[in-house]
């Protein structure tokens, strides 16, 4: 599997391209960022094509960069799971104030939800919804990969923040407890912001796994 990490937008999101491999041109994408002008151009000059882009959650540093693509590749699908699905067409409910934009784009072409086998763009995933970020936070398993792509849900050192509207903490610590601290230790996490690192690090030195709360 081939993995491109495209750090877009003032918040500095991490989107990933990702491929089966150097010699594939069609492409999934995860969350597009706020500003998605730099992916477009990675993707044009790689002579790359979004045929999926999967989000992780519904807030506009992870969703606003829909359109762009959809507008320059017109036949891309769009999933997200069904609890978060109105962020997507909902400037109040994904947090466009908080970037100073009014992000709406149009609904999802497929929706995402449970747990289970999920095919994108050619290549096998397993899909983990792990709500408390937000209702309809998901994460994208490749067990054949020994890789995990978590959105906000985990971060090297830290966790998803729980105080927007449909977060919860308790739900959260559930969340990685079962579905991420489970997977193998070796397992290489790709966080929506910041550094990737391994479900073994984050049990041995995330300050929020080892208090007692998880």
């Amino acid at each position: 599997m081939k993995i491109d990490t495209i750090v877009l937008g003032d918040f500095q999101t991490n989107c990933y391209c990702v491929r089966p491999d150097e010699r594939t041109n069609r492409c999934l994408v995860i969350d597009p960022g706020l500003d998605a002008a730099p992916l477009v151009q990675f993707l044009e000059e790689e002579g790359l094509g979004p045929e999926v882009i999967v989000l992780t959650h519904g807030h506009v540093d992870h969703v606003a960069g829909v359109e762009m693509l959809r507008e320059r590749w017109p036949s891309v699908q769009v999933g997200i799971h069904r609890k978060d699905a109105a962020m997507l067409t909902d400037p109040a409910r994904n947090l466009s104030m908080l970037a100073g934009t009014m992000t709406a784009a149009r609904p999802a072409e497929f929706l995402l939800d449970g747990d289970g086998e999920v095919k994108l763009a050619g290549m096998d995933f397993y899909l983990l919804h792990t709500p408390g970020h937000t209702p309809g936070g998901i994460c994208l398993y490749a067990p054949q990969e020994g890789l995990v792509f978590v959105g906000d849900t985990l971060f090297a050192g830290s966790v998803g923040r729980t105080d927007f509207e449909g977060g919860s903490f308790a739900q959260l610590m559930e969340s990685i407890r079962a579905k991420l601290l489970t997977l193998p230790e070796t397992t290489k996490v790709y966080p929506g912001h910041g550094p990737a690192t391994t479900i073994r690090n984050e049990k041995r030195f995330n300050p929020f796994l080892n208090s007692g709360e998880v």
